[in-house]
């Protein structure tokens, strides 16, 4: 086997497993969106992880009159 005979033979495995490594994940994220958890009925406006800050309000009469 010469040198031109392998990398020909590398190269095209590479692009078949990249071919089924791309089928897979996107069997693998079908499967995922399926098994999507329903929504529980107690969470609050949709923010499971995160709660929305607001920063505390100055007053008008506290700031400087500088």
């Amino acid at each position: 086997m010469n040198l031109i005979s392998l990398l020909i033979t590398i190269i095209v495995v590479t692009i078949l497993v990249t071919i089924v490594l791309g089928v897979g994940t996107y069997v693998a994220y079908k499967l995922r969106l399926s098994r999507r958890p329903q929504a529980a009925a107690n969470e609050g406006p949709g923010y499971r992880y995160f709660i929305i800050h607001s920063p505390p309000v100055e007053r008008v009469e506290d700031a400087p009159t500088g």
